[in-house]
């Protein structure tokens, strides 16, 4: 979710599902003043008791915190009064002087207490300090409606410009409706809230039994049919579409399957990689549903959509279009899920051979320019979204390599792991879009990667159901300089190996999987190490004590599937 362009808002419900996961009480400070406050992690660090002072109008009190910018200028941020009440019980409780600050950390060992946080809840791994900023902006501009300018000047953004990827153009059905909507209450008082407050509520149990009946799914069909289902019980029909809209699965009105891709056909607004969060379009004009309101909603796994949450509705308030937007980005990244679970667990697999010379891609281009070889010996997801890249170079200095890659604007870092003399052992880290990525997000593993004189040739390894001709669209959308070379069946190994791949799916959580995929990768069981606990710490964004219990764990639950085989082997040898 990183980044500072519209790709995708972390929403009301995730944030709060993302606090419940704080364990410390200074956790959940850093959580709240990073999503609630919007500051960022350097502010974060800097903020004191005495920057905290009340703010009267009338007879209610509001909080304003002094947040410093340097050479002793100071902006006004604007502090909920749950969240003022927070602050002042935790600098009682933790001895926090007037002039100190309430987190005494630097500022990347409050990305690291994000990050932990992030690991603990299912779905959000990959929230960054970055992301809670960009939702502190979404909720106030259009969840919560707040002046712009407002906006602007309590996050400290420089211009109204800066706030723009957050604000969509609205529809006509959106305009329409906003002004309905205010005119439909005006005059009601405390009915009309009293109204919102029944309808958040009854959209807060809908999430909740969503969240329970995910748990049970084990195929996508069964996500989406649980979605439609239990959305069903809040709106006047849903159903779950591929990207023409054609349902896959609905809770709908007889006759009605033909409506979204009716309303679609009518409407640019959900063009492919163009989808918003959520989007309000006017529904059918005849029809039992031709009163309503029509909202669209990708279901998105990172980058990538896999197809549309559509729902008809006699309108839509900010809280339902929070609902939608967490419904799709859920439904999305179990679908990914499956997927890999179905990779690992299957006797067979589809791999798909693809060849690229298409420069955008930073190896093909380094390769060219170094007149080397590169190959990639593995590679591991880590905070931001982005990966660590394991690579060999060959024919080429340290030094050249170095330089070239960190010059790419897809790679953050780079670091030499070893220098073999022949060849060296690199780890870049890489945040932009890249072959290895778009593979991943459709549900592959790369199997090999290598790259020669500005040519990549690659293999990734998907599940038999996978749509090669949607692969590759998405493959050459990204790298148009790309062609698919074959397509085959691979033989899943020994069944040995396979015991122990599903003791790494199914025992070891994410970030386990993660941490020790990447100290394999990085030549940390190795002697002499290739690195220490402390760089490969710094390279995921953890801390170190962090890393060593996420290796340890992952280490015993290996270990124990290993030896339980052997023992269970060796006792079927002294029967027979």
């Amino acid at each position: 979710m990183g980044g500072e362009e519209n790709d995708g808002f972390l929403t009301t419900a995730e944030y709060e599902r993302l606090r419940r996961g704080t364990e410390t009480y200074r956790e959940d400070i850093v959580v709240a003043l990073a999503g609630r406050v919007g500051l960022r992690p350097s502010e974060l660090t800097r903020v004191r008791p005495a920057d905290l002072r009340p703010h009267e109008r009338g007879d209610e009190r509001f909080y304003l915190l002094a947040i410093p910018e340097g050479d002793g200028e100071t902006r006004d941020a604007y502090v909920p009064a749950d969240v003022a009440h927070d602050l002042r019980k935790f600098a009682a409780a933790n001895d926090v002087g007037r002039d100190d600050p309430f987190i005494a950390v630097s500022p990347r060992r409050v990305q690291m207490l994000v990050g932990d946080v992030a690991d603990r809840v299912d779905g959000l791994g990959d929230v960054t300090c970055r992301d809670l900023r960009k939702h502190f902006a979404w909720r106030h501009l259009v969840e919560e409606g707040i002046d712009p300018r407002a906006v602007q000047a309590v996050g400290g953004w420089k211009s109204l410009d800066s706030l723009a990827p957050y604000l969509d153009a609205p529809t006509a059905a959106e305009i329409v409706d906003a002004f309905a909507s205010r005119t439909r209450g005006r005059g009601r008082g405390r009915g009309g809230r009293a109204a919102r407050d029944s309808r958040s509520a009854e959209l807060l149990a809908c999430a909740e039994a969503l969240g329970r009946a995910f748990e049970e799914a084990s195929t996508n069909e069964d996500v989406e049919r649980a979605a439609c289902e239990q959305l069903a019980d809040v709106y006047r029909a849903v159903w779950i579409c591929d990207e023409s809209g054609a349902p896959r699965a609905s809770a709908a009105p007889e006759r009605t399957d033909d409506v979204p891709s009716t309303v679609l056909r009518e409407t640019d607004a959900v063009a492919e990689g163009e989808t918003a969060d959520v989007t309000i379009l006017a529904g059918p004009s005849d029809g039992p549903l031709s009163r309503c309101s029509f909202a669209v909603a990708p279901l998105r796994s990172s980058e990538t959509v896999h197809g549309l949450l559509c729902v008809a509705a006699d309108s839509f308030r900010s809280a339902d279009r929070t609902l939608l937007a967490d419904v799709g980005r859920r439904v999305g990244r179990t679908a990914t899920s499956i997927a890999r679970k179905r990779l690992l667990l299957a006797d067979t697999g589809v791999v798909l051979s693809l060849r690229s010379t298409d420069s955008d891609e930073f190896l093909v281009s380094a390769s060219a320019e170094l007149g080397c070889r590169f190959a990639l010996q593995g590679v591991v997801p880590v905070e931001d979204r982005s990966l660590l890249y394991f690579v060999t170079a060959r024919g080429a200095a340290v030094g050249d390599v170095l330089d070239r890659v960190t010059a790419a604007d897809a790679v953050e870092d780079a670091r030499l792991v070893r220098d073999y003399g022949d060849d060296a052992l690199f780890e870049f880290v890489v945040s932009g879009e890249s072959l290895a990525t778009v593979l991943a997000e459709r549900g592959g593993t790369v199997r090999e990667l290598s790259v020669e004189a500005g040519v990549l040739e690659v293999s990734g390894v998907f599940s038999q159901r996978v749509d090669v001709r949607r692969v590759v669209e998405a493959v050459e959308a990204a790298f148009p300089e790309t062609n698919l070379l074959s397509k085959g069946e691979i033989e899943e190994p020994a069944r040995s190996a396979v015991s122990v791949r599903q003791t790494v799916r199914d025992e070891l959580t994410e970030r386990q999987q993660t941490v020790l995929r990447a100290a394999y990768l990085a030549g940390y069981f190795e002697w002499p190490r290739g690195s220490t606990a402390e760089e490969l710490a710094a390279s995921m964004g953890v801390s170190s004590p962090t890393l060593h219990n996420h290796l340890r764990k992952a280490q015993q639950k290996v270990f124990d599937t290993v030896f339980e085989e052997v023992d269970r082997r060796s006792s079927d040898v002294s029967r027979h």
